[in-house]
This record gives structure tokens, C-alpha cells and sequence, in this order.
């Protein structure tokens, strides 16, 4: 039986710092693709306020997941 994965880049933002910007990512992928195996950051940014604080994290991953085995008919 051989394992095969598919990836797909996928962007998302936060205000509570990159991890939170991750979480946020691998939720909303979440609830609409079954088994979500690994991600890779491939991008941080974000916006600043007027001082130059931090006021929203944007992240860019690869997320991989499995894709179902195909039935067999017989």
C-alpha cells in the first residue's frame, strides 16, 4: 500500500502573534480537509501601527495532507 500526500499553500492573519496566525491557518484548513499531516512557514509578515508595534501577523504555509485511497472495484 503506497502513501500519497498532496500540498497546498494557504495564507492567513491574526493579531495575537505568529503562532497565532499558524493556529488560525490550520483550523479554517481544518475544517474542511481530513488529515492535515505537516506544515512549513514559508512567509511571515504583517502590518504596523503609526509607532511601528506589530498590530497583525500574516503567515504563509504548506500545508500536507493524505489523500484518501481510491476503491477498489471488483
Amino acid at each position: 500500500m503506497s502513501s500519497i500526500t498532496k500540498t497546498i499553500r494557504l495564507s492567513g492573519k491574526a493579531g495575537g502573534g505568529i503562532e497565532d496566525a499558524v493556529r488560525t491557518v490550520l483550523a479554517r484548513a481544518a475544517a474542511t480537509i481530513a488529515d492535515i499531516q505537516e506544515f512549513t512557514i514559508v512567509k511571515v509578515g504583517g502590518e504596523v501601527d503609526s509607532s511601528g508595534a506589530p498590530t497583525v501577523f500574516t503567515v504563509t504555509l504548506d500545508v500536507t495532507f493524505g489523500i484518501k485511497d481510491t476503491v477498489e472495484h471488483g
